[in-house]
């Protein structure tokens, strides 16, 4: 790995570490909150700043570690912190599907640069790319789903459908908005697998040269 790519990669892992902790503290003091009589929200902030704290540690201690393995990792950790980034994305943009699609994006550049750094060749490095693509691609038009389809109980939502289709709001509230969803979901899952699957190319080409 060159140094410019070794100190990408630094920084990339020395933010998300700390954001996850973060996040993971700070979510399960609100439910303990919400949940529990006598736990004050001053508790909430405690632990959340701790979970701050502890991850700032954490790569203090093993950041160096991490870049050394960052392309080596075992694949069910690396989709187990892509699917954690991806809950902070939906929630960080109120549902929109714009973090995840970006998140999509970097899983392809990440899963181009493994190939390369495991000097994978012709058929294999396609096989990889697309089945990395799939990934994002799943997880974007999934996610996006039951939030669009939350979406129609909005009221605002229903009139904006209406008018643009030209129909009643029941009817965009109805089948009418449901397969709309669907339909843009589909779509999606399409433009996310594609740029993911180009990103991914272009990484690995990118690599080629650089070693």
């Amino acid at each position: 790995m060159s140094k410019t790519e070794s100190t990408i990669v630094g920084i990339f892992l020395a933010g998300i570490c700390p954001l996850l902790v973060f996040v993971m503290c700070w979510w399960t003091a609100a439910v303990v909150h919400a949940c529990v009589p006598g736990v004050s929200v001053s508790a909430v902030a405690v632990t959340a700043m701790s979970g701050l704290l502890a991850g700032i540690v954490l790569d203090l201690l093993l950041l160096r570690k991490w870049i050394r393995r960052f392309y080596t990792a075992s694949l069910w950790l690396i989709a187990a912190i892509y699917g954690a980034l991806c809950v902070v994305a939906v929630a960080f943009f109120m549902g929109l599907p714009v973090g995840t699609f970006g998140l999509g994006i970097l899983a392809g550049i990440y899963a181009g640069r493994r190939q390369h750094h495991a000097a994978s060749e012709g058929a294999a490095v396609r096989r990889g790319l697309r089945r990395v693509a799939f990934f994002p691609a799943l997880l974007t038009a999934g996610a996006a789903l039951p939030i669009g389809l939350l979406a129609l109980q909005e009221r605002s939502v229903v009139e904006l459908l209406g008018k643009v289709l030209g129909i009643a709001p029941g009817a965009a509230r109805g089948a009418t908005g449901v397969m709309l969803v669907c339909l843009l979901c589909v779509a999606l899952f399409g433009a996310q697998y594609w740029c993911s699957l180009r990103a991914g190319g272009l990484a690995f080409r990118m690599g080629e040269g650089s070693g």
